[in-house]
């Protein structure tokens, strides 16, 4: 039978903080699902993959909040006694701590060495990383805005491009669809107006993949055309060449000297 003293013990838990009991395999089994290591490059999409899986853990108030359940508890007669949640969450926040630790990359170890909960790590990477971050906004924005083709091959450009819009979407600011087609489309030159105008005159507008596809296969076709042209012209100017050798093998060499000719 449970005396009154310990029911005031078990009331007194039961409205503290809610602890799981977590070992090393807990967070273990959730290592292979984090596919990047932290950096001052990556912050939100390193966060968009801890967040759920802390969460799934039952100890993401660990990150959010700075309340700590007390180390003491006492009965109804005042009597102190050791507080197991308290315990639980030392433990906890430990792992969590360590687990964390593990997915950066060694930079960011070095520049978070004092944390010493796990509470204090995730307030310092978001002081640290959040205004590199907005930065980081500021210029692939600027670079999405300004982007040219110029005389690079498309190739190269669309690789440029697709890099500025993946990062756009790593720090949580996606270019739409039909953001990327007429942006894309405008950085091309004027090289390619006429198939820019055939393209984005009217709607319906294609996706950005269906704008690349065609693209490409104009580009195929003015490099095949740009072929056959060349190929035409050095034809041309064999036939020419062997004309020209031609004419002047039947000329011969005139000689007033031979038989019949007087000398002038």
């Amino acid at each position: 039978m449970v005396s009154q003293s310990q029911t005031a013990s078990l009331n007194i838990m039961s409205s503290s903080i809610k602890e799981p009991q977590l070992t090393i395999q807990s967070f273990h089994q959730y290592s292979s699902l984090i596919s990047i290591k932290l950096s001052t490059t990556n912050y939100l999409m390193w966060r968009s993959q801890i967040t759920p899986l802390v969460r799934s853990l039952g100890v993401f108030h660990h990150l959010e909040s700075d309340e700590v359940p007390s180390d003491e508890i006492k009965d109804d007669a005042e009597k102190k006694s050791p507080n197991p949640v308290y315990a639980t969450w030392i433990i906890n926040d430990g792992l969590l701590l360590s687990w964390l630790c593990g997915t950066m990359n060694e930079e960011m170890l070095s520049s978070i060495f004092d944390a010493e909960t796990a509470r204090q790590l995730w307030k310092s990477l978001e002081e640290q990383l959040l205004p590199i971050t907005i930065e980081k906004e500021r210029n692939m924005k600027n670079m999405f805005m300004t982007i040219k083709k110029g005389s690079r091959s498309l190739n190269e450009y669309l690789k440029e491009f697709k890099w500025i819009c993946d990062n756009l979407s790593a720090i949580k600011k996606p270019v739409s669809d039909f953001d990327k087609v007429f942006r894309f489309a405008n950085g091309l030159g004027p090289k390619y107006e006429n198939f820019r105008l055939a393209m984005l005159t009217k709607p319906p507008y294609p996706t950005f993949s269906q704008f690349v596809l065609a693209l490409q296969g104009h580009e195929q076709s003015l490099e095949t055309l740009r072929d056959e042209e060349k190929i035409f012209l050095e034809h041309e100017q064999a036939f020419y060449g062997q004309r020209e050798r031609g004419r002047g093998s039947r000329g011969g060499r005139f000689n007033s000297r031979g038989r019949g000719f007087t000398p002038a």
